[in-house]
């Protein structure tokens, strides 16, 4: 994940604006988590962070455009950006402290974002934030196009390219084992039905 660590007493009450736009802040996690993207379109995070009394505000947009493996056929799935995201982080507490005391934090504290330094003061990581909105950002499951057919789980043929011919199995063929089962109150329902079907046949032949 990106770090690039900056004191908190260089940001005013008021704010302070930045942009990360080093492509650095996006690929280096990028690979180091495996995930399967591609950027097309540069990755852009703007935001203005504010120092409050008991944490700091991140306010601001990320916009650019990916491309990740369709979840039907593994093709291209472009994915274009635009998140706009509000993040309050927490102060960590002096660990030393909270340990003579034996307290447990109060909130969860993001140590990605914002971390004590060794002479009490408090540092900020931008671009850990950056990094936490850009994977929520993420859609859980993408696809190349909204009538995507997927792969054929028979031979594997893209579908969307061409009909393979293999037959379809009817239901899920998880369940296969189970199509022939049947439960045993079912079947004395059934065995009794006949057993009425014939009764009556028999009555009607009586009465001819």
């Amino acid at each position: 994940m990106g770090t690039n660590w900056l004191p908190l007493q260089s940001f005013p009450r008021e704010g302070r604006r930045l942009v990360l736009d080093d492509p650095r802040v996006w690929e280096d996690p990028i690979a180091e988590f495996g995930l399967a993207c591609r950027i097309v379109e540069p990755l852009r995070a703007q935001m203005q962070i504010f120092p409050q009394d008991r944490g700091v505000l991140f306010r601001g947009r990320l916009t650019g455009t990916i491309v990740l493996p369709c979840v039907l056929c593994t093709e291209d799935s472009l994915v274009v950006l635009d998140q706009r995201f509000d993040s309050f982080e927490p102060f960590p507490a002096d660990p030393a402290l909270r340990e003579e005391r034996d307290e447990s934090p109060a909130h969860e504290v993001d140590e990605a974002v914002i971390r004590i330094t060794p002479h009490g003061g408090y540092e900020l990581n931008p671009a850990g934030l950056a990094w936490e909105e850009f994977s929520l950002a993420l859609p859980v499951n993408p696809l190349c196009r909204e009538d995507c057919r997927g792969l054929c789980p028979l031979c594997g043929a893209n579908r969307n390219r061409e009909d393979c011919g293999c037959e379809r199995p009817e239901g899920d063929p998880r369940l296969a084992c189970l199509r022939d089962v049947v439960l045993a109150g079912k079947q004395k329902n059934q065995d009794a039905a006949r057993g009425r079907d014939a009764e009556e046949k028999d009555h009607g032949c009586a009465a001819e």
